[in-house]
């Protein structure tokens, strides 16, 4: 297909000076709250100088999950408050856009002088250089007020002579920012926060019958295993536990059960039990028990028969 295209535009003629006075040009008119300026809406004028008047803004836009969508025009430190399991709330701190290498090179270049090149090879030989002291246990509370690193292990072993290797060892290093670089970086940021979390349920993943390792079925008197989040569980709590739906409604809690992690619960299939059925998880979370049902029913396969 051939795209047909318009000849190029002639140049504009030089614009004509007027030969009498000129008028001064009419102010313009200052922006005032409430006013839109695409997505932003002002606020408030906080200033002037000699460009103009500064004013604080808002903008509203698409985010995802379940998070505020009213954000300042220049991004900051996000968070997000959360439940907190000994009472009241915590804080996490959400990722943004993640930073290339070229990003951070650039950046430092640009304080620098340096070409991009060099300040990453610099960089590279530091760690390199804090890595090799770290091999003979040297340390750093605080290089250039900014940074500290520490060698660090934490193996276990049955006796304490099992310790031969590095890797019995755990041998490692931390590299951490020193806490009065942490205290005058927290003076300038600008906090946003991304609004509250909300409920924390179990989060039921896959339901595999441990019999035939198949997913969404079930031998009855044998284990299943429920893979997820937020499955830890009090097996001792009747309120707590896997439950079984029957086909007419009955709900049957399990009374026996095998690991259980905060990804993973096991839990065998009561006797008895036959034809399809549903299952529920309820567990403790931020101070009261919370439950969740899996939407894909099971059905009962017969047990494997070895020769």
């Amino acid at each position: 297909m051939s795209i047909e295209r318009n000849p190029p535009m002639p140049p504009p003629p030089p614009p004509q000076r007027p030969s009498g006075p000129t008028k001064p040009p009419a102010p313009l008119k200052p922006e005032e709250a409430g006013e839109r300026i695409g997505p932003c809406k002002l606020l408030q004028q906080i200033g002037e100088g000699g460009t103009g008047g500064r004013e604080a803004g808002e903008m509203k836009r698409a985010v995802r999950g379940n998070v505020d969508s009213l954000h300042r025009m220049d991004e900051g430190f996000l968070y997000q408050p959360a439940p907190n399991p000994r009472g009241g709330f915590t804080c996490r701190a959400v990722k943004g856009e993640q930073i290339t290498e070229a990003e951070l090179d650039a950046a430092v270049a640009a304080e620098t002088g340096l070409p991009p090149e060099q300040c990453a090879q610099v960089l590279k030989a530091y760690l390199r250089q804090m890595l090799a002291k770290g091999a003979t246990s040297r340390w750093s509370p605080g290089l250039y007020g900014l940074i500290g690193f520490y060698p660090t292990a934490g193996g276990n072993q049955p006796g304490h002579d099992d310790f031969h290797t590095a890797e019995q060892v755990k041998a490692g290093m931390s590299i951490a920012f020193s806490l009065d670089a942490i205290r005058a970086w927290r003076q300038g940021l600008r906090l946003v926060s991304q609004g509250f979390t909300g409920r924390v349920t179990p989060k039921l993943a896959t339901v595999i019958c441990c019999t035939t390792d198949k997913p969404d079925v079930y031998v009855s008197g044998h284990l299943i295993g429920v893979r997820g989040a937020h499955l830890k569980l009090d097996q001792h709590d009747p309120a707590q536990g896997i439950f079984f739906i029957l086909a007419d409604g009955t709900e049957v809690r399990c009374e026996t059960y095998g690991g259980n992690t905060r990804l993973r619960v096991y839990g065998r299939v009561p006797e008895g039990v036959t034809g399809p059925i549903q299952v529920r998880v309820a567990a403790h979370i931020y101070g009261s028990v919370r439950s969740t049902l899996y939407t894909t029913p099971l059905q009962e396969v017969p047990a494997p028969v070895y020769a």
